[in-house]
């Protein structure tokens, strides 16, 4: 999944759309001032501002929008009009945000400001658990980190190249002198920054957790507009058991397709992975039932990680 949902990035706006709104009206200009990086510094965040009032005009939160030049917007009170859905809804966020999410705090406090004022029914409605919740609980606390989410987050958008020191799964630090940053993104219950480092000239994904917040982080010159790294598709062939390739093959990599069915009911798939890493870890969890077949420099690379997993048990 993006870092960041379009639920996610909605209630982020709407936070602080209502926070800017809350001791006055704003005139348009004034407005986006106080928005700051909540919406994008570009002629489109007007349009974006406008969407946001009548999303939440739906909830019953009334901004309204004077016809003057520049318009003026004033939040008008009330409590919001919530049906059992909506309630549901909102308990559904709730549950998906972990306390190690790096922004639990500010989910659950944007969440507090919309249920304060329900009555018994739709509190009950709303305390209770979800049973279609999928929380996004990282591997280990977040929250420390939110700050340098916000500035790895903030050089994305401004392009802007970033010089840090990295630690590896092995304590090793390599100060990476020029980093493209290009996204944020969540997987195995990580948040990894994906980033183009002129050390080695290749796509990292440094997770940021061990990215050093130290003197040594600092923001470069900004990269030329058409100026962009990408990272080649890894494509590679595993065998999946007959077990497990009834039904619906699960979404574990890009691009999956079933190139073979052989007689005993296991199937060949060929899918793209975002780097031997991944795709062995991924591999891993399905014990014996998958096998690594091609390219065979990767197969090898599995190979070697099974055996010293091997020899961990002897």
């Amino acid at each position: 999944m993006p870092p960041e949902s379009p639920m996610t990035l909605f209630l982020l706006r709407c936070t602080a759309l209502l926070a800017a709104l809350r001791d006055g009206p704003l005139a348009r200009p004034d407005l986006l001032a106080r928005l700051g990086d909540a919406y994008p510094r570009t002629a489109s965040a007007r349009p974006m501002v406008d969407r946001d009032v009548k999303h939440l005009a739906e909830l019953g939160i009334v901004i309204e929008i004077s016809r003057t030049r520049p318009p003026v917007y004033t939040l008008h009170g009330g409590t919001p009009a919530f049906d059992t859905a909506d309630l549901r809804a909102l308990a559904l966020i709730r549950d998906t945000f972990g306390d190690r999410h790096p922004q639990s705090a500010q989910m659950h406090a944007l969440l507090q400001r919309l249920t304060s004022q329900l009555g018994e029914v739709a509190q009950r409605t709303y305390q209770r658990r979800q049973a279609r919740r999928a929380p996004v609980q990282p591997a280990v606390d977040y929250t420390p980190y939110d700050a340098l989410i916000v500035r790895l987050d903030r050089a994305i958008d401004a392009r802007q190249k970033l010089r840090f020191r990295y630690r590896s799964s092995e304590g090793r630090l390599t100060l990476h002198q020029q980093v493209e940053p290009y996204a944020i993104e969540f997987y195995d219950r990580h948040f990894y920054l994906v980033g183009y480092s002129h050390n080695s000239r290749q796509m990292h994904d440094f997770r940021i957790d061990r990215i050093q917040d130290d003197d040594s982080f600092a923001e470069l010159e900004r990269l030329p507009p058409a100026m962009a790294h990408t990272r080649p598709p890894l494509v590679f062939r595993y065998r999946l058991a007959a077990t497990l390739a009834q039904g619906e093959l699960s979404q574990r990599f890009e691009h999956q397709r079933v190139v073979e069915r052989l007689p005993n009911g296991d199937v060949i798939i060929e899918a793209e992975g975002r780097s031997d890493f991944f795709i062995i870890q991924t591999l891993l969890r399905y014990r014996a039932n998958a096998e690594q077949l091609h390219p065979p420099e990767l197969r090898q690379r599995m190979a070697d990680e099974v055996r010293r997993l091997a020899e961990l048990y002897r």
